[in-house]
């Protein structure tokens, strides 16, 4: 130890004890610091696999269907929505408004409850325009509707004759058929909240 080093500890003893007191709680203060950047980048991390959205609250509105087509009416193919893994396939509806025939499929989160976001779905016209292929994705399971668990449904519409779950080799998506008297265009719309894919089929 150097002799002025010497001199200051037996003189002043406790200023020599604070310094190196101080010293290591800055050590000992670094090392937390890089201990807690890396626990925050870790609790910060996303998951990949995308979930449902919880369900909505006591009170909160829910979109209702428009009683206009959702147009502009098409041949192209289209599609709506973000994929959501582990809905439920709820209900399956039909209605004629006149101008036009609409389908719609409601999905719900895996224990029933309704979905706040817009589930992914695409379709597609045949070359005959006599049938529209739509794909659910993201469905793992059907609830206890009727209408969801049949394989054919029969609109008994002069236009839309029936409404057919296709074979899907595809564990998380279903395939439907809406199969048409006569060529048609369509228009593909989703809705939130709860929900809903919605297929208008012009007459």
């Amino acid at each position: 130890m150097h002799v002025s080093a010497v001199w200051l500890f037996r003189r002043r003893p406790s200023v020599i004890l604070a310094v190196i007191a101080a010293g290591l709680m800055l050590l000992a203060g670094c090392g937390g610091g890089q201990a807690a950047s890396a626990t925050s980048t870790k609790s910060t991390a996303v998951s990949e696999k995308p979930l449902p959205a919880p369900e909505p609250q006591p009170g909160q509105s829910q979109a209702q269907e428009q009683p206009a087509a959702y147009g502009p009416f098409s041949k192209s193919s289209q599609s709506v929505g973000m994929l959501i893994d582990g809905l439920q396939l709820k209900d399956i509806r039909w209605s004629d408004h006149g101008s036009f025939f609409r389908v719609v499929f409601e999905m719900a989160t895996p224990d029933g409850k309704p979905l706040l976001q817009v589930p992914h779905a695409q379709a597609a016209l045949s070359t005959d325009g006599k049938q529209v292929k739509v794909v659910l994705g993201g469905i793992r399971s059907i609830g206890s509707s009727a209408n969801a668990k049949a394989k054919e449904l029969k609109a008994g519409d002069s236009l839309v004759s029936t409404i057919d779950r296709l074979p899907e080799s595809d564990d998380q998506a279903l395939v439907y058929g809406i199969n048409l008297s006569k060529a048609s265009t369509y228009a593909l719309a989703g809705l939130g909240s709860p929900g809903r894919i919605v297929i208008d089929i012009a007459k």
